[in-house]
């Protein structure tokens, strides 16, 4: 009966499935992982060009040929928005539809100061770079921390309906009883199968995104080195981002400078929002007492958000054998047991 439903099901996800869909969507993340590694080297193109004495303009059009097809394509799209006439900001939309937003951020908030005021730039861009290769390879680290977890996981769910299959091919009898007298077993291991996939999935999926704060702070930090306000630098950031314009802490506190609240009183209140923006809150108030370097005493922040998150990865990782275990009971194995056990009893006492 499990082996039959799971044919069937097959059968009708490849008759509702276009031909070349699943492959299209399986290039489609390929191409999309292939572009966010190839942010960083964009950037560092884009501050070579502009070193080299080259208007924004060219530099995005020298630099497109290089790039892989979609990153290109919107890197070309952005130098014909600049030669019409379109402000920095605007024309960099044209990333949206091939680079996340918050990830595109610390670039759009530096080129938008450099065309604002001019100056040097490589610095702050060598610096976006620098965090976008950064997130990789946090995003890479805690993708490996988990594949053993998912792979077992595969393993787990598939040991059910393999051993199903195996019954009914070398068993005649085996289908015969299931669909007869043990339809309920039946209908009992595919809820058990699906209950125990949908929890093992729930462990050993891994978050694909950045923290909003460390991301917040990393905006900020390049805001700051591009020679904006905190205030000017957190407004682009808000804007620009969808997923740190969601952050409440972000929006309170850009909403209490804005009507304008004393930094000392807005940042008292961001600061009540947890120990990480407590700590942040500290730094801002004290640079602005003491004239600090604002931006360096943020790059440090930021790095230890990262090193947390680390961590927190890794505690994770250990973690995930031990609550694997807890489907694996509950779910798996009384599946297992169902699917091996169940008909020839059945045939036994019929």
């Amino acid at each position: 009966m499990i082996a039959v439903m799971a044919l069937v099901g097959a059968a009708l996800l490849a008759a509702a499935i276009p031909r070349g869909t699943l492959l299209a969507t399986f290039r489609a993340r390929r191409a999309s992982s292939a572009t966010r590694a190839a942010l960083p080297a964009l950037i560092d193109a884009i501050a070579a060009a502009l070193a080299a004495g080259l208007s924004l303009e060219l530099a995005f059009s020298e630099v497109a040929p290089t790039l892989p097809r979609a990153l290109a394509r919107a890197t070309a799209k952005v130098s014909a928005s600049l030669r019409l006439g379109e402000p920095v900001e605007r024309a960099l939309q044209a990333y949206d539809e091939v680079v996340s937003a918050a990830e595109l951020a610390p670039f759009v908030i530096v080129l938008g100061a450099f065309a604002r005021s001019g100056g040097r730039v490589g610095r702050s861009l060598a610096r976006v770079a620098r965090l976008l290769r950064g997130r990789l390879a946090l995003d890479a680290e805690r993708s490996a921390l988990t594949a053993q977890g998912r792979l077992s996981a595969v393993v787990l769910v598939a040991l059910a309906p393999l051993g199903a299959l195996f019954f009914a091919i070398l068993t005649p009898s085996y289908l015969a009883t299931v669909a007869g007298p043990g339809r309920g077993l039946g209908a009992l291991a595919v809820g058990l199968e699906i209950l125990g996939a949908a929890w093992l999935w729930r462990l050993v999926r891994a978050p694909s995104e950045a923290p909003e704060l460390a991301a917040l702070v990393d905006a900020v930090v390049v805001g700051l080195d591009a020679g904006l306000s905190f205030e000017l630098a957190l407004a682009m950031l808000v804007a620009r981002s969808p997923r740190v314009a969601r952050l409440p802490e972000a929006r309170r506190l850009l909403a209490d400078l804005r009507i304008g609240r004393t930094p000392r009183a807005a940042f008292a209140a961001f600061a009540a929002s947890g120990p990480a923006e407590a700590r942040i809150a500290a730094l801002v108030e004290s640079a602005s007492r003491f004239g600090a370097p604002l931006a360096e005493l943020l790059v440090a922040q930021a790095d230890a958000l990262r090193e947390a998150e680390r961590r927190q990865a890794e505690t994770a990782a250990r973690r995930l054998p031990i609550l694997m275990l807890f489907p694996l009971a509950l779910c798996v194995l009384p599946a297992l047991l169902v699917v091996f056990l169940g008909p020839p009893l059945l045939s036994l006492l019929g």
